[in-house]
């Protein structure tokens, strides 16, 4: 169960953060997954959806059935009309967001106080989405025995191989190769939508096996993943925001994805490193996307993105035929 304790660390977000409002900010999310989730992944709104607030002072757990013996109960919260239970402030830092089994399963959200400013406080929203899609994607049937048997954490238990497996970012090769695919996934990326689509997804898709062979089969096999966990993560948090009734919610998903879509243009694995899998995965999302939303029902089912790209190719092809 350790695995999703990395779940949560891979999708950190430091922030200064004041106390107020935090609960309130928490019921709007939480009804935003309920009403909105569900459009695109079945069991969002009802995944586990519970929370740690590191306060000052105390440590206040809410939207979760029963607590640790060092909790006490305190009657229901009444902004989301959930159980709440106090605790003795602990060392976990109070600028963490992250989804971790802290108490066990289910994996609970982590997290400091919501920021009070305006200007960060969108942006942080769309982090507690993304961390609840890490809490819906654990759910899933066999997600630990499923991890566990792709055989990439060489002895250890701790999950800590999704953050520190070896994978050849520096190898010139390999960078030269996520180069060439990262270009012509943006390209396939903005021509969605044009009679140039199908074309530059086949350019895309044969770049992308280019990029696999350089990296070689395990070192894919974990790429894949990553990209499955963590991109289609972010296409996640982003997507929801954009379904927010909250316009500024909607605008920082359209910023934070040219941010993603402008890390690709100006592709550089050796310095970014691990980081690409949140831009690289949430762009290959768009192109499934664009194939038709099918693909979601797939997705539980995989632990990577490659075999959904057979079916979506498919799919485009028949729709321009």
């Amino acid at each position: 169960m350790k695995i999703a304790v990395v779940l949560g660390l891979l999708g950190t977000l430091c922030i200064a953060a004041a106390p107020l409002g935090t609960a309130t900010e928490l019921k709007g999310l939480r009804s935003l997954a309920a009403s909105q989730g569900e459009h695109l992944w079945p069991g969002f709104g009802t995944a586990p959806f519970g929370f740690l607030i590191l306060e000052k002072d105390r440590e206040v757990l809410i939207c979760r059935p029963s607590a640790p013996p060092a909790f006490k109960a305190d009657g229901v919260d009444p902004a989301t009309g959930c159980p709440r239970f106090i605790g003795p402030r602990g060392k976990l830092p109070e600028a963490m967001l992250a989804a971790m089994p802290l108490f066990g399963p289910p994996s609970t959200i982590v997290m400091g106080p919501s920021p009070t400013d305006e200007e960060r406080l969108p942006r942080w929203r769309s982090t507690v989405l993304h961390e609840h899609m890490h809490q819906w994607q654990s759910e899933l049937p066999g997600y630990y025995d499923r991890t566990k048997a792709l055989d990439l954490a060489d002895g250890d238990e701790s999950g800590m191989w999704m953050l520190e497996f070896p994978f050849p970012y520096a190898d010139p090769a390999v960078a030269a190769s996520y180069s060439h695919a990262a270009a012509k996934l943006v390209a396939a990326v903005e021509a969605r939508g044009t009679p140039a689509f199908n074309g530059r997804l086949a350019e895309y898709l044969s770049a992308r096996g280019k990029f696999a062979t350089a990296a070689g089969e395990r070192n894919w096999r974990y790429l894949d993943f990553e990209l499955w966990q963590e991109g289609v993560a972010r296409w996640t948090e982003i997507a929801l925001s954009r379904r927010s009734a909250d316009p500024a919610m909607a605008a920082d998903a359209d910023r934070h994805e040219q941010k993603m879509l402008d890390m690709l243009r100006t592709p550089n694995l050796p310095e970014h490193q691990r980081v690409i899998v949140y831009a690289y995965g949430m762009a290959e999302a768009l192109l499934l996307d664009a194939c038709g939303p099918q693909w979601r029902a797939a997705y539980p089912a995989q632990l990577g993105l490659s075999a959904l790209f057979d079916a979506a190719a498919a799919r485009c092809a028949a729709m321009r035929a």
